[in-house]
């Protein structure tokens, strides 16, 4: 473990969400993720995800998943517009924000060695917060 994150377990999965200026503030304060297509189903307890604010291509992380994903986890969130859910917690020391084109816009599910990456560049960047 270093930075606060543990990039040590075995075939990691980085989830990448997706935000605007209008539900940025909303997954921060709710520590909440959404979508509305069903792929945040795969979320699992302790899987890594990434916030891209699609307006700025901005990326920002580092969070852990508290549960697993699901359907409608909290109902009025967003007005009810991104059904697929997952509750995080923030699993670095602070938000970081990682270079932009870290990510392409289509990318989602980030496995193996692509994940494994996008995690070294994580740990780089919240070690250099640290100090």
């Amino acid at each position: 473990m270093r930075g606060g994150v543990d990039v040590t377990a075995a075939a990691p999965r980085v989830f990448v969400f997706q935000c605007s200026g209008n539900t940025y503030m909303e997954c921060i304060e709710r520590s909440l993720f959404g979508s509305n297509d069903p792929w945040p189903l795969q979320v699992k307890a302790g899987a890594f995800c990434l916030l891209h604010h699609y307006e700025y291509d901005t990326l920002f992380g580092l969070w852990r998943a508290a549960g697993d994903g699901g359907k409608r986890l909290v109902t009025k969130a967003w007005g009810g517009k991104f059904p697929f859910q997952a509750h995080v917690v923030l699993a670095t020391p602070s938000i970081v924000e990682l270079p932009q084109g870290t990510v392409g816009s289509t990318e989602r599910v980030l496995e193996g060695a692509r994940a494994e990456q996008i995690l070294q560049s994580v740990r780089a960047i919240a070690a250099i917060h640290e100090n």
